[in-house]
């Protein structure tokens, strides 16, 4: 384990009794995914706050680890949108989209609780080797 994983579940100290406690805590699988995070804090008074880019670290039903340069203080409400590396239908792009309060931080390391997630599509586009195939040049009759 990395010291600033170590950090964000407590003091240095007792580090190997408080891992215990806190794998006793977490009912959920963590799936360790590197992918590309942007997130933003959410609410009235975020409306049009800007849009940080890190990486996701692991990630649970219930929680996700990640990194960002943006501080991000705990109870601020934040969302997270990550590309999914699974495609819908073998071409449609998805997109994870997680929702919820900032549980711990360390140095650049965030944890938030997942209340809410959603997965949503994202526009295609034409691949070129259709654009450039003899039938879609041939003139319509």
């Amino acid at each position: 384990m990395t010291a600033p994983v170590a950090e964000l579940r407590g003091t240095a100290g007792h580090q190997q009794n408080q891992e215990r406690d806190i794998a006793d805590r977490r009912n959920r699988v963590r799936f360790s995914l590197r992918l590309a995070v942007k997130c933003r804090r959410t609410g009235l008074r975020f409306v049009l706050d800007k849009t940080s880019v890190g990486e996701s670290l692991n990630i649970s039903s219930k929680g996700l680890l990640f990194t960002t340069s943006e501080t991000f203080l705990p109870g601020q409400l934040v969302e997270a949108v990550i590309d999914w590396p699974m495609r819908l239908h073998g071409g449609v792009q998805l997109r994870l989209v997680v929702e919820g309060a900032v549980l711990r931080t360390a140095r650049n390391y965030t944890v938030m609780r997942v209340e809410k997630y959603q997965f949503k599509t994202c526009a295609a586009s034409r691949p070129a080797q259709n654009a450039a195939s003899p039938a879609a040049s041939r003139p319509t009759q």
